[in-house]
């Protein structure tokens, strides 16, 4: 059995059948059926430019309270001083408009809901037209839930990949340090440090015969590059050519 902290990878056809099932919730019979009214389209709009008015306002009235001074006679600092201050009350102002602004929008809301919700049939043709779009923001905020819970679980996942991937590479690195030590430690030793005088013997008899096999194909190749070279052909033309007159290999 799985640990609970462990995260659940799906398997797609799942993934998909999630998917589908979040998208047949979203598709109600009060989907997009939904349109204001010509005055309640009006009023809507002209709440919102209120509010824009509103928010300029608050702007322009932490602007004019800042009191800064002509630019030319402050320094670089006092400038930058100045600058900050008058970017925190503005933030300030903001922020005391946006929450006077939304304990506003609760209070707007919040009283046709509760009839929409609790009414009965002496409500008004408004508060029954808000019900099923009640019930449709009510799917949208549980699915929103879901989703936002699915990607926690899927951050989760991808940190403690990401973790298990730095230990991974800090691990290749111990080893490749450890290969490479022990390369050059293979490479510094010598057949004289071999306990075994028969392979001892051997191994030098095999370094003797590499040796000579080397040497005289050094030999050979000087004496076709000087071939190649005295016969007056273009051999500058001919990489393999240029790759055996130009070869300077050493022992």
């Amino acid at each position: 059995m799985a640990d609970t902290g462990d995260t659940v990878i799906l398997d797609p056809a799942v993934e998909l059948q999630v998917a589908g099932d979040i998208s047949d919730l979203l598709q109600t019979k009060h989907c997009d059926a939904f349109t204001f009214t010509e005055p309640e389209d009006l009023a809507l709009n002209l709440y919102d430019q209120l509010r824009e008015l509103e928010l300029q306002q608050s702007l322009v009235k932490a602007h004019n309270l800042s009191h800064i001074p002509e630019v030319s006679t402050l320094s670089d600092d006092d400038l930058e001083e100045r600058l900050i201050t008058a970017e925190r009350e503005a933030m300030a102002a903001k922020a005391e408009y946006e929450l006077r602004n939304k304990i506003t929008h609760n209070v707007l809301v919040t009283d046709p809901i509760l009839k929409a919700v609790h009414g009965d049939e002496r409500s008004d043709l408004a508060e029954k037209r808000l019900l099923p779009l009640i019930s449709e923001s009510n799917t949208i905020a549980m699915i929103h839930g879901h989703l936002a819970s699915k990607l926690a679980s899927s951050t989760r996942f991808l940190v403690a990949m990401e973790q298990a991937n730095i230990v991974a590479n800090q691990k290749n690195r111990e080893l490749s340090e450890t290969m490479l030590a022990l390369a050059e430690a293979v490479k510094s030793q010598s057949a004289d440090d071999i306990d075994d005088q028969r392979l001892r013997e051997q191994i030098k008899t095999v370094e003797k015969g590499l040796k000579d096999s080397r040497r005289r194909m050094k030999t050979l190749k000087g004496i076709l590059s000087a071939m190649v070279v005295g016969s007056g052909i273009n051999w500058a033309a001919d990489g393999s050519l240029v790759d055996l007159v130009m070869d300077d290999e050493d022992d």
